[in-house]
């Protein structure tokens, strides 16, 4: 059973995190989900409590889950995407776009 300590941390918690960033919401749930995949929890589990609460109606899979893990651990490290690949890669992307249809890419 919570304490009043942990309902209140988690009342606080709940009220921060709507106003947060994607980022910062994306981020608590990889970790709450890496927390839980370390305790043994079912990723059928977090799948389907991830389910439930999804505010777009996502259906979240065990494999889903799993990835959230790999990324869990990866990040207890580093980041597995720098700023300036995102940036690089993105730029790449919208270059690929604007190009006429008939054009072939450079490699």
């Amino acid at each position: 059973m919570p304490t009043t300590f942990e309902n209140i941390t988690d009342k606080g918690t709940d009220l921060i995190e709507k106003v947060s960033s994607p980022a910062s919401r994306s981020g608590s749930t990889v970790e709450r989900a890496g927390k839980m995949l370390e305790e043994g929890v079912s990723p059928a589990v977090i799948a389907l409590q991830m389910t439930e609460n999804s505010p777009n109606n996502q259906a979240y899979t065990q494999e889903d889950v799993k990835t959230l893990g790999k990324v869990y651990l990866d990040s207890k490290t580093k980041v597995t995407l720098t700023a300036k690949q995102t940036r690089a890669l993105i730029e790449d992307q919208n270059k690929q776009a604007d190009a006429p249809f008939c054009a072939i890419p450079q490699v």
